[in-house]
This record gives structure tokens, C-alpha cells and sequence, in this order.
């Protein structure tokens, strides 16, 4: 029933518990975490064909990219919007404000998951760290980075920050000395993420 900067402290508390919990579940692996033998079958769908494996979660990433576009396109859309904008005028107005931001991170919860099944078929193997409080905050500097308030930012924040990890680790090993302060220069001078730049050149 939190909300804003108090809400996020609260859900990344809550995560580290659950991260110290399954780090002394000793019969998983503990900090080890867990090799998985090989990835899951969906069906006759077998993931361990990488092409295939590929193809699907480019599916997911599409179907999941129209399911959130639908949704802002949709009256309940509308009503989250209003709640961001200001959510005293939308709770005046009759709205049932926290059924719609527990569904909102019912939905982001529901989404996450989902990765997390992928990622764990990607890497066929599990371990508590991906529940450590700094893979919220690379998640977080995706959105940031890409540009908060609209869909195709998050995808163009990840895949900037994935190939700027990949690219610097190959010049150093220090490489995170240098995508800091470019995060900053990101932040400083331009607001609202990548996609901006790209909106501003539209224009």
C-alpha cells in the first residue's frame, strides 16, 4: 500500500529476503544455484533447439509488446495514465485506483516471470543471485536508459545496455568504470532516454 520511491525500497527488501532464503536452501544449491539437465519441452516444441528456442522467445517478446500496447490503448489504459498523472483526481473521480495498480503489477509480475522461465532455459541453469537487488536495478536502468513512459524505450534501453556491456568487457576489464559515467551523460543530456533522441529527430 506503498507508493513512489517507498514502494520501490519495500519491494527490493522484500527480494532480498527471498534472495538470502533460497541462498541457504542448501538442497537447490544454495549460492551455487542449480544446473538444469537439459531445457523444457513444450509439447512437440523441443527448446533445446537454439534456432527454434530463438524464434520463440522473439514470439513472446512480440506478443507480449502487443498485449502491453492493447493495453494502453484501452480504457483501462486510459484510467493508468490518469493514475500516473494524478491519482487523488482519479480516486475523486470513482476509480478503484489500487485494484488498478495491483493489476498493473500483477501483469509486470506475471511478464517477469515468464523471462525468468526463458532465462533459465537460455542458460540451463538457476541461481539466487538473479533475484540479488542489483538485477532490479539493471532492469531499472533498462527502462531509464531506453526512456520511462513508453514501450519501445525499455526494448531500446536493454539492447543498448546489453551491447555496451558486451563491447567494453572487450576492450577491459574495468569496463564498468566506463559505462557509468556514460549512463550519466544518458541521464544529464537526454532526458527521457534514448528514444527521445529519436523522437527528436522525427521532428
Amino acid at each position: 500500500r506503498t507508493s513512489g520511491s517507498y514502494f520501490i525500497m519495500i519491494t527490493l527488501a522484500f527480494a532480498q529476503m527471498l534472495f538470502y532464503f533460497f541462498s541457504s536452501f542448501e538442497i537447490y544449491g544454495g549460492d551455487d544455484g542449480m544446473a538444469l539437465w537439459d531445457r523444457n519441452t513444450l509439447g512437440p516444441v523441443d527448446l533445446g533447439d537454439q534456432t527454434l528456442f530463438y524464434y520463440l522467445v522473439l514470439a513472446i517478446l512480440g506478443m507480449a509488446f502487443y498485449l502491453c500496447l492493447r493495453l494502453t490503448h484501452s480504457p483501462f489504459g486510459a484510467v493508468i495514465v490518469g493514475i500516473r498523472e494524478n491519482e487523488r483526481k482519479m480516486q475523486a473521480m470513482g476509480y478503484a485506483v489500487f485494484r488498478y495498480k495491483l493489476a498493473c503489477f500483477v501483469i509486470a509480475a506475471g511478464l517477469a516471470a515468464l523471462a525468468g522461465i526463458l532465462l533459465a532455459n537460455q542458460e540451463k541453469y538457476v541461481s539466487p543471485a538473479l533475484m540479488h537487488w542489483t538485477c532490479s536495478a539493471e532492469v531499472m536502468v533498462m527502462v531509464i536508459l531506453g526512456g520511462m513512459g513508453s514501450l519501445v524505450g525499455p526494448v531500446i534501453g536493454a539492447v543498448v545496455l546489453l551491447l555496451a556491456e558486451e563491447f567494453l568487457s572487450e576492450l577491459t576489464r574495468h569496463w564498468m568504470i566506463f559505462l557509468g559515467p556514460l549512463l550519466l551523460v544518458v541521464v544529464l543530456f537526454a532526458r527521457g532516454g534514448v528514444i527521445r533522441l529519436f523522437e527528436r529527430g522525427e521532428t
